[in-house]
C-alpha cells in the first residue's frame, strides 16, 4: 500500500473513532513531527468548556507510520497516556535564583481522553508552539549576542531541574519540592513494561557505535573503535544492573521540548511542553542528559550559535550533576549521540563537518574512558564538572 493511501485510511479511522467524543473534529490536520506515530491538530466542532477549539491527536499502529515493515508494539501508546496522566501535576515554574527574570513553566501536556481500542489519544495542544531545535535555529544567530544569554540560562535550568524531577520519582514516591504530590509508586513498574523500546534504545545508542569506524575511518581509528566497544559492554551490563536504572524519557532532545514560538520577555511565565512519551523506560538517567547535551551542542559545532552552548550551562546546573563518575558517564552519552546521530543529521553539514562531529564524539568518550577531568576542564562541555563533587 501506498503511504499517500495509508496516511489516508488512518485519517478517516481517527476521524470515526473521534466523532462520538466532545473531540469530534471539523479540521484534521497531520502534523510532520514524530517518527512512529501519526499525529494531528485537530480543531474541535464544538469547543470544550473551558474554550479549548485545537488539541493534538496522536494515534498509534504497530508500526513505524513512514516504514510499515518496522514493527513496534502498540503498546507504547498505553504507556505514554499513563505518563502523562501520572506525571500531570509535575511542573516546575520559576528559577532556583531569586535574580533570574526569565520564567518557565514545564511540564507535560495534559491528557484528555484515550480511546485504547484504537490506540488514539488526545493530548493539550500547545498553540502556535515549536520544538526547541526549530526555535534555537530561527531565534538565536551565529555566535549570539550576549543579550540572549539569561535567558538561555535560565531555560536550560529550567529544563534541567524539571528532569531532575522526574528522576528522581525513581527515588521517592512523591516530590514535594517540585510541588508533586500524587503517588509514583507505580510509575516505574509502567515504564519497566516497556522492554522492546528500551532494548530498540540501547541497540540505537550502542549498536550503531560499531559501525561508525567504517564511514569515519580518518578520524574513528582502531583506538576508537576498541572504545567504543568498551561502551557497548558497559551499557549492556547496566542493563543487567536493576540498581543502576530509573525512570527516564527515553528520547529527551530538542525535539521533544515545545516552547511558544515567539520572542521571550522577562517577566513572563513560559510554557514548555515535554512531549513524546512512548520511549519512557527504565535506564540510566545520562540516557536523558546526554542526548540533550549532545543535540544543544550540535546548534555550535555546525552552525557556530553560541546560545547552544548556553543552555547546556544552564541545563547541567539545573539538573546538578553531582559526583565526576556521573559527568563521566553523560560524556560518554553525548559522544555517542554525536558518533551516531550528529554525523547523519539530513541537511546538517558538509562531509568535512560530519568528520569533525564524529572526532568530537570520539574524544568525549575516549576523555571520559580514561576519566581525564582536566581535559573536560579546558572544554566546551566544561560546565558537566562546574560543581561536581
Amino acid at each position: 500500500m501506498a503511504t499517500s493511501e495509508l496516511h489516508s485510511q488512518v485519517e478517516v479511522l481517527v476521524r470515526n473513532r473521534l466523532e462520538p467524543t466532545p473531540f469530534a473534529a471539523s479540521d484534521l490536520k497531520e502534523l510532520s513531527g514524530g517518527t512512529a506515530n501519526f499525529i494531528y491538530r485537530a480543531t474541535l466542532r464544538e469547543p470544550l468548556p473551558d474554550g479549548t477549539r485545537h488539541v493534538l491527536v496522536k494515534h498509534g499502529e504497530g508500526f513505524v507510520k513512514n516504514s510499515p515493515g518496522f514493527k513496534l508494539t502498540t503498546s507504547r501508546c498505553r504507556i505514554e497516556q499513563e505518563c502523562l496522566e501520572t506525571l500531570s501535576e509535575l511542573k516546575v515554574v520559576g528559577q532556583a535564583d531569586s535574580d533570574d527574570v526569565f520564567k518557565y513553566a514545564v511540564r507535560t501536556p495534559r491528557a484528555l481522553y484515550f480511546d485504547a481500542e484504537s490506540n488514539t489519544q488526545v493530548q493539550e495542544f500547545l498553540s502556535d508552539g515549536i520544538d526547541l531545535k526549530s526555535y534555537a535555529l530561527a531565534t538565536f544567530s551565529p555566535h549570539t549576542p550576549e543579550s540572549h544569554k539569561a535567558e538561555c540560562h535560565a531555560l536550560g535550568k529550567a529544563i534541567g531541574r524539571w528532569l531532575r524531577a522526574l528522576h528522581d520519582l525513581s527515588v521517592a514516591g512523591t516530590n514535594q519540592q517540585a510541588g508533586h504530590t500524587r503517588d509514583q509508586s507505580g510509575l516505574a513498574g509502567l515504564v519497566a513494561e516497556n522492554i522492546e523500546l528500551q532494548k530498540l534504545k540501547h541497540a540505537i545508542n550502542f549498536g550503531l557505535l560499531q559501525g561508525q569506524p567504517d564511514k569515519f575511518p580518518k578520524v574513528l581509528g582502531d583506538d576508537a573503535r576498541q572504545a567504543f566497544a568498551k561502551v557497548q559492554d558497559m551499557a549492556a551490563q547496566e542493563l543487567e544492573d536493576e540498581s543502576q536504572l530509573g525512570i527516564i524519557h527515553g528520547d529527551f532532545w530538542t525535539g521533544n521540548i515545545l516552547l511558544p514560538n515567539k520572542p521571550i520577555t522577562p517577566d513572563q511565565e513560559v510554557p514548555v511542553f515535554v512531549v513524546d512519551w512512548e520511549m519512557a523506560q527504565l535506564g540510566k538517567r545520562n540516557l536523558d542528559l546526554g542526548q540533550m547535551i549532545a543535540e544543544l551542542y550540535e546548534l555550535w559545532l555546525y552552525k557556530s550559535i553560541t546560545a547552544g552552548l548556553w543552555i547546556i550551562e544552564g541545563f547541567t546546573a539545573g539538573y546538578g550533576v553531582g559526583t565526576a563518575e556521573f559527568a563521566f558517564r553523560t560524556a560518554i552519552q553525548t559522544g555517542a549521540h554525536l558518533v551516531c546521530f550528529g554525523t547523519s543529521v539530513p541537511g546538517w553539514g558538509t562531509p568535512e563537518q560530519n568528520e569533525m562531529v564524529a572526532e568530537k564524539g570520539r574524544d568525549l568518550i575516549m576523555h571520559a574512558l580514561d576519566k581525564d577531568r582536566g581535559w573536560f576542564e579546558k572544554s566546551e562541555l566544561a560546565s558537566l564538572f562546574g560543581k561536581v563533587q
